[in-house]
C-alpha cells in the first residue's frame, strides 16, 4: 500500500511538468521552460573531427514541443526547427547532422496515426497533438535544410560571407562552426525565432511557460581523445515573473521582449562568477573556459561587414582577477586609457571574452596569468555602456547576464567539465568589484 501511494505521488509530481520545482533567480538543473546550449563546435572539414551533441528530455507524462534555434557567436539566429516529444521522451541531436541539412524526424499523434515515428511507449496517454503543426510533422525527408538555407547555416556559423550579403558571425580562420542554441518549450509549431515579435505573449504565442524540459550536451573531440559533457543551462519560467519582478527588470530574453513590451517570464542568469583553473600536474592540457554572454542588443540586423560585426563587438568585461592558491592576485584583461566600456576604445587591453559565445584557453593571450593553479573572479557586466538602442538593465544600465563553465584537460587522456559558481544573479542590482585603487596589480605591469 505504501509503495502504491509512493508511485501515485511520484506520478503526480512528474505530471506537473516540473512546475513544482521552480525557484526563480537560481541556476539549477531542474525541469525548465528554456534550455541553453552555451557553446558548440562542429569541424566541417573532418567527419571524425570535433562535434557537439545535445539531448532534450521530457520530465512529464504530458507530451512536449521543443522549439530549437541555432545562434551565431554574433547572436544572429540561423535556423530553427521543432521536435515533438512524447511523455518521458528523450531526443539526442548530433549537430554534425544539422550542418549536413538533417534534423530529427518526429511527429505528434495527429500526423503519426500508426505511432511509428514518435512511439508513445507503454501508455497511449503519453502521446498527443499540438496546434498549427499541419505541414510540420512529418512533411520532409532529410536533408531538409538545403540550398540557400543550408549555406546560411554553414557560412553563418563559420564567419564567412552569406550569399553575398555579409557575415552573421565572427571569422576564426578555420572551418569550425561555432555558436549557441536555445530550446524553448512551445505551445504550437512555428518557424519563428525568439527575437521575433509575438514569440512571447500576445494572442497566439509560441513559447510556453511550462517547466518541462531538461537535458545535457557533449563536445566530442576524437582527435584529442576528449569529450566535454555537462548539463544544459536550465532557465525556469513563471507566469508571474516579468520585468517588474526584480530591481533589475532583467529576464532571459529581455533584450528582445523589452523592445516589444512583452514578457518572456524567464529568469535571467548570473553576472559574476568564480571558476577554477588547472594548468599542469594531472591536468597537463590546461583549462578552457566556455563563456556565453548577453550583449543586451536587440538589433534585428542580420548581416554585418565581415570582420567588423555589430556595434557592440568586441564586448568588454568589467573585471577578471586571477588568484593563486595562496591568495596572491593579479588583474587580467584590464583596461588602459580607454576605460571600462563596451566596445573597448583604442588603448584598452584586449577584451577577454569579446563574443556572445566562445571557448578561451587560460594561460594564453589576454588570459595569460602568472599562476598555474587557482581560481578566476569574473565580472562579465559591460562596465560603462556606450551602445545606443540596446536594452539597459539595473540602475546603471550595465548589467549583462552570462554563463561560465570550465573544461579541465589531461592531454590525450580525459577531460572534466564543471559549471562555474554564480556569485551574483542578474535579478540583483549589484555590480561588485574586488579591486580598489590599484591594490591588485595588473598582469605584466
Amino acid at each position: 500500500m505504501k509503495r502504491f501511494a509512493l508511485v501515485l505521488m511520484l506520478a503526480s509530481l512528474l505530471a506537473l511538468g516540473g512546475q513544482a520545482f521552480a525557484e526563480m533567480c537560481t541556476i539549477d538543473a531542474v525541469p525548465a521552460a528554456t534550455l541553453l546550449v552555451p557553446y558548440f563546435e562542429v569541424d566541417l572539414d573532418n567527419t571524425d573531427g570535433v562535434t557537439t551533441l545535445f539531448s532534450v528530455n521530457n520530465a512529464s507524462a504530458a507530451p512536449a514541443l521543443a522549439h530549437v534555434t541555432l545562434w551565431t557567436d554574433w547572436s544572429q539566429p540561423s535556423v530553427d526547427f521543432d521536435m515533438f516529444l512524447t511523455g518521458y521522451d528523450v531526443i539526442t541531436v548530433n549537430l554534425r547532422d544539422v550542418f549536413n541539412g538533417n534534423i530529427p524526424i518526429t511527429a505528434d499523434e495527429q500526423s503519426d496515426g500508426g505511432d511509428t515515428i514518435s512511439p508513445h511507449g507503454s501508455n497511449p496517454q503519453w502521446d498527443g497533438s499540438f496546434t498549427d503543426c499541419d505541414g510540420f510533422f512529418p512533411f520532409f525527408n532529410n536533408p531538409v535544410i538545403q540550398g540557400d538555407n543550408l549555406e546560411r547555416v554553414v557560412d553563418g556559423h563559420t564567419g564567412n560571407d552569406v550569399l553575398g550579403q555579409g557575415c552573421m558571425g565572427h571569422t576564426h580562420g578555420d572551418n569550425i562552426a561555432r555558436g549557441y542554441i536555445t530550446i524553448d518549450n512551445a505551445t504550437r509549431c512555428s518557424i519563428e525565432f525568439p527575437s521575433d515579435d509575438g514569440y512571447f505573449g500576445g494572442l497566439n504565442p509560441v513559447a510556453s511557460n511550462e517547466n518541462q524540459l531538461w537535458g545535457d550536451y557533449f563536445i566530442v573531440d576524437p582527435g584529442n581523445a576528449f569529450a566535454f559533457g555537462d548539463n544544459l543551462v536550465h532557465v525556469e519560467a513563471d507566469d508571474a515573473f516579468d520585468a517588474s519582478s526584480t530591481p533589475t527588470n532583467y529576464t532571459f530574453y529581455g533584450r528582445y521582449t523589452a523592445a516589444t513590451g512583452g514578457f518572456d517570464n524567464r529568469e535571467p542568469l548570473g553576472t559574476t562568477w568564480g571558476v577554477r583553473y588547472l594548468n599542469g600536474g594531472a591536468f597537463s592540457g590546461g583549462t578552457d573556459l566556455i563563456v556565453w554572454r548577453d550583449s543586451t542588443s536587440s538589433d534585428t540586423q542580420t548581416f554585418y561587414t565581415c570582420g567588423v560585426g555589430p556595434d557592440w563587438y568586441p564586448m568588454n568585461e568589467t573585471e577578471v582577477v586571477a588568484f593563486d592558491e595562496e591568495e596572491n592576485a593579479v588583474e587580467l584583461c584590464f583596461t588602459g586609457q580607454g576605460g571600462v566600456i563596451s566596445p573597448p576604445t583604442p588603448g584598452s587591453d584586449p577584451a577577454c571574452f569579446p563574443l556572445e559565445t566562445q571557448r578561451t584557453a587560460y594561460g594564453a593571450g589576454p588570459l595569460a596569468g602568472p599562476y598555474d593553479f587557482g581560481w578566476l573572479y569574473l565580472n562579465l557586466n559591460v562596465g560603462v555602456d556606450t551602445i545606443t538602442g540596446d536594452a539597459d538593465f539595473g540602475s546603471g544600465g550595465t548589467l549583462a547576464q552570462s554563463f561560465v563553465a570550465a573544461a579541465h584537460s589531461a592531454s590525450g587522456l580525459y577531460q572534466v567539465g564543471l559549471q562555474a559558481i554564480a556569485l551574483t544573479s542578474a535579478c540583483d542590482d549589484v555590480d561588485p568589484l574586488i579591486t580598489d585603487q590599484g591594490t591588485i596589480p595588473q598582469n605584466g605591469l
